[in-house]
């Protein structure tokens, strides 16, 4: 039976926890632009994992306007009219080149949800989907020390320069990303780019692109389960193993 999960304030972030057992796997699970945390919470339920892996997915701290009368939360502002121009005449915004600096904010203050959890960086799987895979991916290669994994869905570079600068640092880490080929709001392209950056650098990526828009279908599901079966830390007591179906 999957523990109920429940809010905790954590490093300053209302946090949705799902807890686990001791000394196995934590996923830190940071939701795109505009959602919240009750957004991904659902993956906890759908996605296999090694036994006793404790999820996190933390509300962002900024509150936006996603319509009228409607609001959200962002991990950093992002230029809408600019994105929904490029959109209108067919194009990608190329956001390889921003530094926001909301960013270095929202690492920090999830760096702090973690360590008021008690997970060590070596213990978590740092993830996301959209806005919350670029902040994953800064998680992962600015911390001090290598997470236990990376899973990107849908993001894009950012701060291009100074990922490349710190990738090398990530050698060996394994990492899935996904991406689908009709995605209106972030290229497939740049996402390609984001992969083969990661893995010259020395990081060992899965991609899997998919026939689809900004979203995360079942194939991605499945094989997001599989790269988290083969994942387990060190000293848990866990064998990584292959995840198959129930």
């Amino acid at each position: 039976m999957t523990p109920r999960p429940e809010w905790r304030r954590l490093g300053g972030l209302d946090t949705l926890v799902v807890s686990g057992a001791a000394g196995a796997p934590v996923i830190a699970m940071f939701h795109g632009y505009g959602a919240d945390a009750n957004d991904l919470a659902p993956l906890s339920q759908v996605v296999r994992t090694p036994a006793g892996t404790t999820w996190l997915f933390p509300n962002a701290p900024h509150e936006v306007a996603i319509g009228p009368h409607m609001t959200g939360r962002a991990w950093f502002p992002i230029d809408m009219e600019a994105l929904q121009i490029a959109m209108m005449s067919g194009r990608h915004r190329d956001m390889s080149d921003l530094r926001p600096p909301e960013l270095a904010q929202a690492r920090a203050m999830a760096m702090a949800m973690l360590a008021d959890f008690g997970a060590p960086i070596e213990r978590v799987i740092l993830a996301g989907f959209s806005q919350g895979a670029m902040l994953a991916t800064a998680l992962a290669l600015h911390a001090d020390r290598p997470p236990l994994g990376l899973a990107i869905l849908s993001g894009t570079m950012l701060d291009r320069e100074v990922w490349q600068r710190l990738a090398p640092q990530r050698s060996g880490l394994r990492f899935f990303q996904s991406h689908g080929t009709h995605d209106p709001l972030l290229d497939f392209h740049a996402a390609e780019r984001l992969h083969a950056m990661l893995n010259s650098a020395g990081l060992q990526g899965e991609f899997m692109p998919f026939r689809g828009q900004h979203e995360i279908p079942m194939p991605v599901l499945d094989g997001l389960s599989r790269y988290l079966g083969t994942l387990a830390p060190a000293d848990s007591g866990l064998e990584p193993s292959i995840a198959t179906k129930e």
